[in-house]
């Protein structure tokens, strides 16, 4: 079974303009991801009034103390200001996942339809969410894009702190999802910058807790006959069985065949 993306919030910045108008307006995009019994809320961020959060929450039939899961997509002020907000939530960021003042590492496959990949350049603790859902894979990727295809050149994102990290980062979403909420805007179809062959990315979807989506050394789109199948974290490329594995259909066994 998928999991659900919905819209809470829709965010906007002025960032772009301030000079302009001499005083800055941001909120970020919020988002609630239910999968299974996983309740997330996405940024919260910075609002005018917690009510409008609330509001929206039990529009879904849920009240703060039903979400189980806050992420933050990076440590900047504007995307985590309102996580606390959420008295039963475990806190999901760059760093780990924190339990009250207990932290853990968190699994790449987060839940049965959610990985988690790391995605640098606009900061150095930046992550994206990739969904599995019934409309296709959804990148909840933060101020990768600030809005759809804005800044087009990653080297006019003016807090980027590493503007090539940033358009590696940008590929690799653009890869490998359907589409893309950005950090300050609506949700939009991606325009891939490479496709999945006729049925991949449906089969991406049913797969769930199969298979991962990007390989984790590499960060390329997964095929499914490309999953080494020892290590379905990685491509056959980023093989790390040895040669006399029995089990894997990774590169060196493509070579001696």
């Amino acid at each position: 079974m998928s999991a659900e993306v919905k819209i809470l919030v829709e965010g906007y910045t002025n960032a772009d303009e301030v000079g302009e108008t001499g005083e800055e307006r941001t909120c970020p995009t919020i988002s609630l991801v239910r999968d299974g019994d996983l309740a997330m809320v996405v940024d919260p961020g910075v609002l005018e009034d917690q009510r409008i959060l609330i509001d929206a929450l039990s529009e879904h039939g849920l009240g703060v103390e039903d979400i189980n899961v806050v992420c933050i997509t990076h440590s900047h002020i504007d995307h985590f200001r309102n996580i606390g907000m959420f008295p039963n939530a475990k806190a999901l960021e760059y760093f780990g996942v924190w339990d009250k003042n207990t932290v853990r590492d968190w699994s790449e496959r987060f839940s049965p339809n959610i990985q988690i990949v790391v995605t640098p350049g606009h900061n150095d603790t930046d992550i994206t969410l990739l969904v599995a859902t019934e409309d296709g894979i959804v990148a909840i990727c933060g101020d990768v894009f600030w809005k759809e295809n804005y800044p087009q050149n990653p080297a006019d994102d003016m807090f980027a702190s590493k503007p090539e990290e940033l358009k590696k980062s940008r590929e690799m979403v653009l890869n490998v999802a359907d589409w893309i909420i950005p950090g300050h805007g609506k949700m939009y179809k991606s325009k891939k910058t490479a496709v999945l062959p006729d049925g991949e990315k449906a089969d991406a979807v049913k797969r769930g807790e199969n298979g991962f989506l990007v390989c984790k050394k590499c960060r390329r789109a997964v095929k499914t006959n490309e999953k080494c199948l020892c290590r379905p974290y990685l491509c056959y490329r980023c093989c790390e069985c040895g040669l006399d594995c029995d089990n894997c259909s990774c590169s060196h066994k493509r070579r001696s065949h």
